[in-house]
């Protein structure tokens, strides 16, 4: 009985390290070997910008427009594929029910769609968090708004994205990293 709990032991102990690990391979294996997209964010609603330790982020390229409906369905699994628009920003180019067999896609589902035309499928992104340092978290969320009310300034996420998934890099306000303007202000403040 005691090998038997021992064993069992072990065997948690090993799934508690695998599973997180198995996590961090995927996401860097998508980072490292997926297609680096610019996706350019968008206000939204300023009454709940920032939840805890993340800015919470809303993208123009969540939608495709189709020639007709093709019955798409709220809920429904689908891929998206992706190009740059001619500023260097994420544009949807296709969306499929079937699996691509080649390229980089992003597995998602439809958000809703229109019932005239032009028929459009609006769809989930699964990169709407960018977590921070709590130190770090308030200040950024000021950035963020700063750059979204100012029409001179232009604000986006660095997503890579990989077969079926996608990872947040960083958000990115005039082409610098939000941490990196955080920490010189701090460093300015000191």
């Amino acid at each position: 009985m005691r090998n038997i709990t021992l064993l069992l032991f072990i065997v948690m102990c090993l799934a508690q390290w695998l599973v997180p690990g198995k996590m961090i391979y995927d996401s860097e294996h998508v980072i490292s070997n997926g297609t680096l997209y610019k996706f350019k964010t968008q206000p939204i609603d300023p009454s709940d910008p920032f939840r805890g330790k993340y800015i919470t982020l809303n993208f123009e390229a969540n939608t495709i427009t189709l020639s007709d409906s093709a019955g798409w369905q709220q809920g429904e699994e689908v891929f998206i594929t992706f190009t740059t628009d001619s500023a260097g920003f994420a544009k949807a180019e296709t969306i499929s029910r079937e699996e691509p067999t080649a390229g980089h896609y992003l597995l998602t589902s439809v958000n809703y769609t229109t019932t005239q035309e032009p028929f459009k499928v609006f769809f989930k992104l699964p990169f709407d968090r960018f977590y921070l340092e709590e130190s770090k978290a308030s200040q950024a969320e000021q950035l963020y708004w700063q750059a979204q009310r100012d029409s001179t300034q232009v604000a986006y996420g660095l997503v890579s994205i990989g077969p079926g998934t996608a990872v947040l890099q960083n958000v990115m306000i005039n082409d610098r990293s939000v941490v990196e303007v955080i920490n010189e202000l701090n460093a300015d403040g000191q």
